[in-house]
């Protein structure tokens, strides 16, 4: 994937793909026109145009950590991460190469969903606390978002279709139990 190269996380280059910038406005608008409105209608335009652009920050930063996550856990388990990429349906890490064993496997795709999970966790913690501030409202609304958000990546990626990391968890077990990485592809697949 080509794309803008950003920076260096643990000695592996972060890109933006060039569709990122679709996706990134799409959803600063959809949280600014839709989502913040619905939830927060007492606050002014610019505060939802704020709380827009700055969800879609950190949804994005979000993503990234997820993938950080597998690319950290790759690295440990012996397999090089060349590159991650943030484009228009998320962020992909570029591997060197497949893990060689079922609980590699296991471990590179648990790692992104349990890091969302995490994040999820947290954010709504701090949301709690931030609640009982009445003029933290808009870091209320935002983390309140992230919380939500995060929940919703760690679920949707848990679905067990490969290539997603539900898939590649299903893939793990199969691969195990069966002794067979091809059997395992084609019923994850």
């Amino acid at each position: 994937m080509r794309g803008l190269k950003l920076f260096r996380i643990l000695g592996i280059q972060i890109s933006l793909n060039y569709t990122w910038f679709i996706i990134f406005g799409l959803i600063a608008w959809s949280l600014a026109s839709g989502y913040f409105p619905f939830h927060y209608p007492e606050l002014s335009r610019s505060a939802h145009w704020a709380m827009g652009f700055l969800g879609a920050v950190f949804l994005f930063l979000s993503v990234l950590a997820h993938e950080i996550t597998h690319s950290y856990i790759a690295r440990k388990e012996g397999i090089e991460v060349r590159e991650i990429t943030l484009f228009i349906f998320g962020g992909v890490s570029q591997l060197t190469k497949e893990p060689e064993d079922p609980l590699k496997e296991l471990k590179v795709a648990i790692g992104g969903p349990l890091s969302s999970l995490i994040l999820a966790f947290l954010f709504w913690i701090v949301s709690k606390f931030a609640s009982q501030a009445p003029p933290l409202i808009l870091l209320t609304g935002l983390l309140t978002y992230l919380a939500f958000i995060n929940l919703s990546l760690a679920i949707f990626n848990l679905i067990p279709g490969f290539p997603l990391d539900g898939g590649r968890v299903l893939r793990a077990l199969y691969w195990k139990k069966t002794g067979s990485l091809k059997k395992a592809t084609q019923i994850a697949a």
